[in-house]
């Protein structure tokens, strides 16, 4: 009865192993485990640390503490010359000096690539300056019938109509605000990925009536800038954002997570809503290391990533069990043999 018993848990072992192995069916593990496996097979200490290396030497300091965070999470050990250089770049004065330069840059421009510039242009913009400078002159080349800028247009009306609430409601359109500053600013930057420029611009243009704010824009004295902020604080009431919302609202968390200059170059990831969800979701779990995890592994979405392993891993991974079951189950085999040849002997 015994070796039979032995006979039958040493075969369905098998079964399970090579319905593992040939169908892919495995556990679940932890998320994190999963996305430094696909990290480990994609990077290696080398190249982070060149990575590290060729930020610093174009400036990117963003870029290099970027890489230097997925050296941590991976616990790669970089060498002492590169935490020098690091260290070095992100002394008081080279800080202030970069920093106040690229701030003042993307206040006066409305653009920036940088975490100071992106700051400096999403400010101008979280005031009523930023939207109504916008609306002028966006406007005034879409009544004068040349190219415009229909996205950022759309997105200062938007942007001035939330300010005119947020101060009404004290404070409730402010998330929504910064949504609209980050996606003009990464539209002036060229960030935005075609189609979810295209997308983009469609929900605008229906949240603010594009054939009404035309008429609105033909009938005021744009070069008034006083005038023009009245009338557009009022025009406010004429738009609805449902649809645009939670886009501007995912916009803003993925800032929280991660800050301005990170949040706009994460965009080159996303094509529709669905993967700005995604990033979102990604960015809350990762923080700033979101995009590195990103641009190394080539996914965007915490779903990608391989939340199952096969039993033969498993069994790799606890050989030392493994074997014993199976030691086990043939010494119950070999115990049930050696009962059966003494009989035998015997008789």
């Amino acid at each position: 009865m015994l070796s039979r018993l032995a006979a039958v848990l040493l075969f369905l072992t098998g079964a399970v192993v090579a319905l593992a192995y040939f169908t892919g069916i495995g556990f679940t593990i932890p998320l994190e485990k999963a996305v430094k496996a696909d990290l480990a097979a994609s990077s290696s200490p080398n190249l982070i640390n060149k990575k590290i290396l060729d930020a610093l030497e174009r400036d990117d300091i963003a870029d290099a503490d970027l890489y230097f965070e997925i050296a941590k999470f991976m616990n790669y050990r970089m060498p002492p010359e590169t935490q020098t250089k690091l260290d070095e770049a992100h002394t008081l004065s080279a800080t202030v000096v970069r920093n106040t330069w690229e701030f003042g840059e993307g206040f006066a421009t409305g653009e920036g690539d940088t975490n100071a510039g992106i700051a400096g242009a999403v400010s101008s913009d979280l005031t009523v300056v930023g939207d109504v400078r916008d609306i002028a002159a966006e406007g005034g080349k879409m009544i004068a019938g040349v190219e415009h800028n229909e996205l950022v247009l759309g997105l200062s009306v938007v942007g001035l109509g939330v300010t005119a609430a947020t101060i009404a409601t004290g404070g409730g359109g402010v998330v929504v605000k910064a949504g609209v500053s980050l996606f003009k600013a990464a539209r002036r930057t060229g960030k935005l990925t075609k189609e979810f420029a295209e997308s983009l611009t469609r929900l605008t243009s229906e949240a603010v009536n594009m054939p009404l704010l035309r008429q609105t824009l033909r009938s005021t004295d744009l070069t008034d800038l006083a005038k023009t902020q009245r009338v557009f604080s009022d025009y406010g009431r004429n738009v609805r954002a449902a649809k645009l919302i939670p886009v501007l609202n995912r916009m803003s968390e993925i800032n929280d997570a991660v800050g301005p200059a990170e949040t706009i170059r994460l965009l080159k990831y996303v094509k529709t809503t669905e993967n700005l969800d995604d990033v979102g979701g990604m960015t809350k779990r990762f923080g700033i290391r979101s995009r590195g995890i990103m641009e190394l592994t080539g996914k965007t979405a915490l779903r990608s990533f391989k939340t199952g392993f096969k039993v033969i891993d498993w069994m790799w991974d606890s050989l030392w069990a493994f074997a014993t079951w199976i030691a086990g189950l043939l010494a119950m085999l070999a115990t049930r043999g050696m009962r059966i040849f003494r009989r035998r002997a015997r008789a």
